[in-house]
């Protein structure tokens, strides 16, 4: 079985949610992905986060110059 499912960590077992065709005792590999709801959420609480908020608009006005100097380049040509 090759594919992507989603489970649950609960007291140290990875619980799948859905039904598995694997043999007993049979290993897998895992690589393991923060679901996207989880990331969403993370997102969210990244909005109202005033360090997150600073630092946004810290690296946005770097930018400008970073713009602002191209442009002068591209004038000087």
């Amino acid at each position: 079985m090759t594919g992507t499912i989603e489970a649950i960590y609960e007291q140290g077992i990875l619980r799948p949610l859905q039904p598995l065709a694997l043999a007993e005792g049979m290993k897998v590999d895992l690589i393991l992905l923060e679901s996207e709801s989880a990331k969403i959420a993370a997102m969210r609480e990244a909005m109202t986060d005033p360090l997150f908020l600073a630092d946004l608009r810290e690296i946005a006005d770097d930018f400008k110059y970073v713009d602002a100097e191209a442009i002068v380049e591209r004038a000087d040509e």
